[in-house]
């Protein structure tokens, strides 16, 4: 039986890995609050040249900010939708780049993190529909801008994903800033009941959306038992190859 069952588990993986990605029209007709997150590769921010090009695969901060003008347009556009976005997931220590130098790549995409924080909701959040959870804050050690020591998961290999104890603190604050951010949405959209939530992510995110105590599905169980609310969260890999910024362009605006 737990053979049958493992197999049926691989189908429905290999079915959904095949099935075209939803388009953002589809994801805003389909949920109320849309979470997205870029995996820690986004933390390599090389300087910028004072050229912008969206379709580069150059990160730096001003090819991210120009995306993400394009993103806070679009968030805007669709007011009737709740858009939720990670800052910068911190690397490893010991994580050597391709390019540049890892610890001024990192103090950079500490930089735009804060950007994200501080000047990107007060050009685009005019609809009260844009909340931006500083991720990067809860794991990030701030004299170095790597991931702290107590949460890396192996203190040996340049590992960036943060161990359990860092996904289940940050996986109830995450749970708290959803909660609490679709409530400060609700109170300027009252029609909304059945509050439905996609949480777009890779590797880390799948992480603190399963270890956080039950995992995020339960968390809002009780939380809706205790609450009488009706919050439904589901997950998703995507963008299924990448998910940087200039993945999340090209997916979205093509």
């Amino acid at each position: 039986m737990a053979t049958l069952v493992k197999v049926r588990q691989i189908a429905s993986s290999l079915l959904n890995y095949f099935r075209p990605e939803p388009t953002f029209q589809e994801l805003v007709k389909k949920y109320d609050v849309i979470i997205m997150k870029h995996c820690s590769p986004a933390s390599d921010i090389l300087e910028d040249k004072g050229r912008v090009d969206l379709l580069s695969e150059r990160q730096s901060q001003e090819n991210f900010k120009a995306i993400y003008q394009f993103l806070g347009k679009l968030f805007s556009d669709n007011s009737n939708t709740l858009f939720l976005v990670w800052t910068l997931p911190p690397r490893h220590k010991l994580f050597q780049p391709l390019e540049g130098n890892r610890e001024e790549n990192a103090a950079r995409a500490t930089e735009f993190s804060n950007w994200l924080i501080n000047d990107f909701p007060n050009k685009w959040n005019r609809n009260a529909n844009i909340g931006i959870w500083d991720y990067r804050q809860i794991v990030m050690d701030p004299i170095n801008n790597f991931l702290k020591y107590e949460y890396e998961f192996d203190h040996q290999a340049p590992n960036s994903h943060p161990n359990r104890i860092a996904n289940n603190l940050a996986g109830a604050q995450f749970a708290d800033f959803i909660t609490k951010s679709i409530g400060d949405f609700c109170n300027s959209n009252k029609s909304l009941k059945k509050i439905k939530i996609i949480f777009l992510h890779h590797s880390i995110g799948l992480n603190v959306y399963q270890y956080t105590y039950l995992g995020l599905p339960s968390w809002f169980k009780l939380y809706n038992a205790k609450y009488n609310t009706h919050y439904v969260i589901k997950h998703k890999w995507y963008p299924k190859s990448r998910n940087m910024p200039i993945d999340y362009y090209r997916q979205w605006f093509g």
